[in-house]
């Protein structure tokens, strides 16, 4: 998805988180007051990418944070984003969340609007704690427990293997629904997974953002890692969603944005990764959204309205 690529070539060591269990409430959003610089500010919490803090402009200028030098300036691209780019700036700060020891934390601000929510969106992965879980009132208790392995120690992404390739998933419970690129749609189509509908709806990653997708149904007893797919979709170009439905005008990606929705490319077209978001569709079934770092992986408890056989904890 890109945005592990956000930390400018600065890195940090894993140092061992400072407790053992951290637990947030997602209403509906999980949500974090973290200190940084003597600044407060109100965070989103994401599943979807590595350990990172992404802030607004604003409330970067609040906490006087002032970018790395030489190469904490960048121009990030990205056909996710309103125009297809944007101006970052980052640096290493020390980042306290919710109260807990302030740890070592890349630190990117936008010069476009990047959460509309909040001061900006940090991930699971910068909460200090073995083990770090999201809890969902509004799922049923109990099911299925699914132990699903990550990539590696500090990597938020799982792979999973679809037709021979390896297509990266993650998790993100902002997202209505749950999207495939067009490569892991190909993918998934050829090896009958589900067939298209012809229906079109938007995705929205930022605000600003509205990337159109083709609704599909999937094929009953579907799964990605265990997880069932329940009303996922699959990105199309824009003059695809023109063909499909009078809608999709309100659009506002480009030719230059249509890349991840390509399957077929140009002789100049660099083929995007296959990859799969798991989004709310599947995860609103969840009580339990659990990042195991120990086990290096995520642990899930769902219940699902047909439960899905839980795969074997691995990766």
């Amino acid at each position: 998805m890109g945005i592990t690529a956000l930390v400018l070539g600065t890195s940090s060591a894993l140092a061992a988180p400072a407790v053992d269990r951290f637990e947030v409430a997602a209403a509906p959003q999980p949500m974090a007051r973290l200190r940084i610089k003597g600044t407060d500010v109100t965070v989103r919490i994401a599943l979807g990418f590595d350990k990172a803090l992404l802030l607004n402009l604003p409330a970067a200028t609040r906490a006087h944070l002032k970018a790395f030098p030489l190469i904490g300036k960048q121009t990030f691209k990205s056909n996710l984003m309103p125009g297809g780019s944007a101006l970052i700036r980052g640096n290493l700060y020390d980042v306290g969340v919710a109260g807990l020891p302030a740890t070592n934390v890349p630190t990117i601000w936008f010069d476009k609007e990047l959460a509309d929510d909040s001061d900006g969106v940090i991930s699971l992965l910068a909460v200090p704690a073995e083990h770090v879980v999201v809890t969902q009132a509004a799922a049923l208790r109990g099911g299925l427990v699914y132990g699903i392995g990550r990539a590696g120690k500090g990597d938020a992404l799982m792979k999973a293997n679809i037709g021979g390739e390896t297509v990266h998933v993650i998790l993100d419970v902002r997202s209505p629904e749950t999207l495939f690129n067009g490569r892991a749609a190909q993918l998934m189509e050829k090896a009958g997974m589900f067939r298209r509908t012809g229906k079109v709806g938007l995705w929205r990653p930022f605000p600003g953002s509205a990337l159109p997708f083709e609704r599909v149904a999937p094929t009953p007893g579907a799964a990605i890692l265990g997880l069932p797919l329940i009303a996922p979709a699959a990105r199309v170009t824009e003059a695809r969603a023109r063909e499909l439905d009078a809608k999709a005008h309100a659009g506002t990606s480009s030719a230059d944005q249509d890349d991840d929705a390509i399957t077929v490319t140009a002789q100049r077209k660099k083929q995007q990764p296959p990859w799969i978001l798991i989004g709310r569709d599947v995860l609103d079934y969840c009580s339990r959204i659990e990042l195991d770092r120990p086990g290096v992986r995520w642990v899930l408890t769902c219940a699902f309205p047909t439960a899905a056989k839980p795969p074997i904890s691995g990766k």
